[in-house]
Formats: structure tokens, C-alpha cells, sequence
């Protein structure tokens, strides 16, 4: 019988020599939320308060959703469950195998084959050899990777690997799932298999733990959930009650000015003059808790993230997220773009009620640097339906660099955020002449040198 017992768990991080002017980009790279406090003699260290006092009891069956606004300590709680985090004071039981669900490539080896890495994982969690052996026809049926199993992993595509750690996670026995809202999976033709397998995975699951800002996602995959506020519990109870608790606490309670700075900062996305400064708002008060549970400084590559379950897709009642991607012509390694190439961002979106003018647009990060936002020249109403647009990056604009790309989707009239995802998708951008360059873009411009 699977459990989870938190006992009076508190999980604190220090931060010495903190400078006013880098205290947020420090908190950031912590991504933990929680309550702040000075301490020293001179004041000198911050400490990050993330969880306070967590008391918690789960047991077989329980399907748990965390809601709370973001700093509210949901990922922090996550992490500390899944070990990656240790508590500074209190005591984390578990009883049963943890699978975390943070994301599909759950740890694999570069320099080792995908058997390799099978093996490994399955027996890093207590799988003998046999045992592992008699999940890899199912992991070769279902990555479709072939003869790829036998070379280095480092040979492989960003959605090759994801498929084998996909794959992979979702052969084993889950036990206790701690998972965050989206999970890639991969390349799009993988998405429906992926779906299906996914649901089936959590069903075997004895306790599943899921952090989501969605109402919607916690009311369906959730029979209890936990109201999180500044790293601590204030509720616990049957789901339905504490998704109505959390409206009526959070957003009632500040829905008046809650929707102003929301109209506020849509209308500056929608209005290209003031796009950038919508976009660093959104970013830094977002940064603390990414949709991936990823921290805001966590620099692998990414080249498509898809959210194959239909409870799981970011957005609201009116518009949701299915996928965004990478796309380069002749190339199927995305994890370094040469600066000549033309780099085209896909995003497929679904829109469910009428009314709304659309404007889907792209926010371009190199590392935390605002670099452009783009959207389309001219917005329409759409009809219900599902939707895809593409924005193309010219040959020679970008410079070196790893960037980093968010995808949002607004509307213009009536003016709202429908969702935005700052970490979407992630890449590098190389070259081999010309390095050190400063500055994150380099255009190619029209040049015309004549003799006097």
C-alpha cells in the first residue's frame, strides 16, 4: 500500500551576498516562491521561505491536485517530494516507488546506447535485470527508435530522446506520480499514442500528486487537491470544494484589479509599441513556477512541446494550447541551429467559443534578455475550430546564443490573456566564424561598398 506522510516539513534557502538589483534573478533561478526574509548582521542574506509547516497524509486511490497562485509553493512541494529537494526540518515518508514527472528525458546518459540507459533506469528504482528485460519490447515497440536503441544517446534528436524517456517512464510500474501540468512528448505524430498511454499510466498509479493554475484540470483528474498560499497549506479537502475556495479567496477577493492588470497587459501585447514591456511584466511575475516545473534558468535544448491530454492544455474557456514547434528545413536535430538557417515557430491552438479577434505572437528571450516580440500584421475573429500559425525568423537575424522562445495567444476585442508559456521552446544558435559577437541579433543587412 502506497503512502505519503509530510510532517511539519519546511524547506528554506539561503542566499548570501544579495544584491538588490539581483535579487529577483537569484529568486528566479531558485523558482521555489514562498515568503522572503532578510537575515545577518548587515542584512546580507536573503532567505527564501518556500514551505512552511507542511503537514500532509495521502493514501492509495487519492488523486491530488495543488492550486495556488504562482510562488504559492506548488513546484517546491513536488520537488521535495520527489527527493530533490531535502526539507531543513520535519519528516517526508513515502512508502512506494516516486515517479516525478517533471519532464521525458528523466535522466538519461549522453555517452550510453538507449538500451543502456533501459537498463540503468530500471535499475536505479529496484528492476532486476530480468525484469527490465522483459519491458524492452514494449519500450522498442512503442518509441519507434529501432535500430537507434543501439547508438549513443547523444546521436539522437531533442524528440527522439523525449520519446525514449517517454517511453521508458511510462513502461515501469508508476507507484506515487508527481507531475506538473505539461509534459512533452515528443515529436506531433507521436501526440495521439501518447495521449492513450498517458491516462492508462495514471490509472495504474496508486497516488498521483498534480500541481495546475487549471480549475478545469484539477475538477477532472483530482478527487482531493490543496490550497497552497506563500509555502504553506490552508486547505485540504474533497477537490471540488477547494477549487471553489480558491475562486472565492484569490480571485473574488482581488477580481476587481486582478482583471484590470490582466486587460492591462493584454492590451499591451496587442499593442505593438508597448509589447515589451507586457512581455517582462508577464515574465517577472511568472518566472517563478514555469508550466514545466522547470527553473526559469534551466538551459537544455527543446524543440517542440505538445500537451497530448486534453484536461492538461494550457489556456481558458474561450482558446487552449495543443502544440508549438521548431521547424527547419533538412534538419531534424534541433538542438543547435546554424544562424543561416531560415527558423520557422509553429504553434497549434484550439479556439472554443466565438466572439474574441484573436492575435497569437512570440516572445523571443536570449537567456533572460527581452529580445523582439512578433505577431501577425492583422487579427481576426475566429470561429470555433483549431488553428495553426507560423512565424519565420530570416536567415542571419539572429546572433549566437542559446534563446529561448514564449508562445501566448490574446485577444484584442475583448481584450484578454488567453495563455502564455515564456519557456516553450528552447535552442542554440551557432555559427563557426564570427563568435563573440555581442548583442541577440545580428541581421543580415544590404551592404553596398563602392571606391570614392
Amino acid at each position: 500500500m502506497a503512502t505519503v506522510i509530510l510532517e511539519n516539513v519546511n524547506a528554506h534557502f539561503p542566499i548570501y551576498g544579495a544584491q538588490q538589483q539581483s535579487l529577483r534573478k537569484q529568486l528566479f533561478q531558485r523558482a521555489t516562491g514562498g515568503s522572503i526574509e532578510r537575515e545577518g548582521k548587515n542584512n546580507d542574506r536573503i532567505t527564501v521561505k518556500a514551505l512552511s509547516d507542511i503537514s500532509l497524509t495521502l493514501r492509495d486511490g487519492d488523486r491530488v491536485g495543488l492550486v495556488g497562485h504562482n510562488g504559492a509553493g506548488k513546484s517546491t512541494l513536488l520537488k521535495l517530494m520527489a527527493g530533490i529537494y531535502p526539507p531543513v526540518s520535519g519528516t517526508v515518508r513515502i512508502e512506494g516507488r516516486v515517479t516525478p514527472l517533471f519532464d521525458a528525458m528523466p535522466g538519461l546518459d549522453g555517452e550510453d546506447t538507449g538500451y543502456e540507459n533501459i537498463i540503468t533506469s530500471g535499475m536505479l528504482i529496484g528492476m532486476t535485470r530480468r525484469e527490465i528485460e522483459a519491458k524492452i519490447p514494449e519500450i522498442e515497440e512503442f518509441c519507434e527508435l529501432g535500430e537507434y536503441l543501439s547508438l549513443p544517446v547523444r546521436t539522437y534528436s531533442t524528440g527522439m530522446t523525449m520519446r525514449l524517456g517517454f517511453a521508458l517512464v511510462t513502461s515501469l510500474d508508476p507507484g506515487v506520480i508527481l507531475m506538473d501540468e505539461g509534459f512533452g512528448t515528443g515529436d506531433l505524430r507521436f501526440t495521439e499514442r501518447a495521449e492513450a498511454r498517458m491516462k492508462e499510466f495514471i490509472g495504474r498509479s496508486p497516488i498521483m500528486v498534480l500541481a495546475s493554475h487549471s480549475d478545469k484540470i484539477i475538477r477532472t483528474m483530482c478527487n482531493k487537491a490543496v490550497l497552497m498560499e506563500a509555502g504553506r497549506i490552508v486547505a485540504f479537502g474533497p477537490a471540488d470544494e477547494i477549487c471553489d475556495q480558491y475562486y472565492e479567496s484569490v480571485h473574488a477577493a482581488a477580481a476587481a484589479a486582478e482583471r484590470a492588470r490582466q486587460m492591462e497587459r493584454a492590451a499591451a501585447v496587442a499593442r505593438a509599441a508597448a509589447v515589451a514591456d507586457a512581455a517582462d511584466e508577464i515574465a517577472g511575475t511568472q518566472a517563478s513556477e514555469s508550466v514545466l516545473g522547470v527553473d526559469h534558468y534551466g538551459m537544455y535544448p527543446r524543440s517542440s512541446l505538445n500537451f497530448p491530454l486534453e484536461a492538461l492544455r494550457p489556456g481558458d474557456d474561450v482558446a487552449r494550447l495543443h502544440n508549438a514547434q521548431l521547424l527547419v528545413d533538412h534538419l531534424d536535430n534541433l538542438e543547435t541551429i546554424d544562424r543561416n538557417e531560415l527558423i520557422s515557430v509553429e504553434m497549434k491552438f484550439e479556439v472554443m467559443k466565438p466572439g474574441h479577434t484573436m492575435m497569437p505572437n512570440f516572445h523571443v528571450f536570449l537567456g533572460d534578455q527581452y529580445v523582439f516580440v512578433s505577431s501577425p500584421p492583422q487579427t481576426a475573429e475566429l470561429e470555433p475550430g483549431i488553428y495553426t500559425t507560423k512565424m519565420s525568423i530570416p536567415r542571419g537575424f539572429l546572433n549566437v546564443g542559446f534563446f529561448v522562445i514564449g508562445v501566448a495567444l490574446t485577444s484584442v476585442d475583448p481584450q484578454r490573456i488567453h495563455f502564455y508559456i515564456q519557456q516553450a521552446l528552447r535552442f542554440s544558435v551557432t555559427e563557426r566564424a564570427f563568435e563573440g559577437i555581442p548583442g541577440p541579433v545580428r541581421p543580415s543587412m544590404g551592404w553596398d561598398v563602392t571606391r570614392a
